[in-house]
């Protein structure tokens, strides 16, 4: 256990930045979190991410968001994102995913543009604006948990898993 991890986690309870039961729970992972003498237990904990790995990754999946009004920023972001730390495995994996969903986003919408032309594309527009921000929302709250969640209808062109 370590106690300064522990202090840090009361701190950022006191200053409002998590509730009550983020910082319990936290709390718990914390006292919970097995030694360096059982490895597998460990390599568990490191795969899940830390809570600063947590927060990071949700903001890859959530800055898909900004596409929404700033479409090249949509694009931009995420992946700046992604290869600024992509060193970390949690983080790259989760990278990953978002880049598999961005490349096969940009795919679809070339798609259905040209389909607008024959009004079918219209209507693949719209329901592919609305799967980019479910898929952006659930991807950014999975990955706060610590759960790398692939996006439906994504092409895998970069394999991505926590293992």
């Amino acid at each position: 256990m370590d106690i300064d991890k522990l202090r840090h986690l009361h701190q950022l309870k006191e200053e409002g930045v998590l509730s009550e039961e983020e910082f319990q729970q936290q709390k718990q992972r914390l006292l919970d979190e097995p030694s360096a003498t059982n490895p597998k237990t460990a390599t568990e904990a490191v795969a899940s991410g830390s809570l600063d790995q947590q927060q990071y990754a949700m903001f890859i999946h959530l800055s898909l968001l900004l596409g929404l009004v700033f479409p090249i920023v949509g694009l931009i972001v995420p992946l700046v994102l992604w290869l600024s730390k992509k060193d970390n495995h949690y983080i790259d994996q989760h990278g990953r995913t978002v880049a598999n969903w961005l490349i096969s986003y940009s795919i679809y919408a070339f798609v259905s543009f040209l389909l607008a032309f024959v009004l079918i594309g219209v209507p693949m527009l719209i329901a592919l604006a609305v799967c980019h921000v479910i898929f952006a929302i659930l991807g950014g709250l999975k990955a706060k948990d610590g759960v790398l969640w692939h996006y439906p209808l994504s092409i895998k062109f970069f394999k991505a898993s926590l293992d």
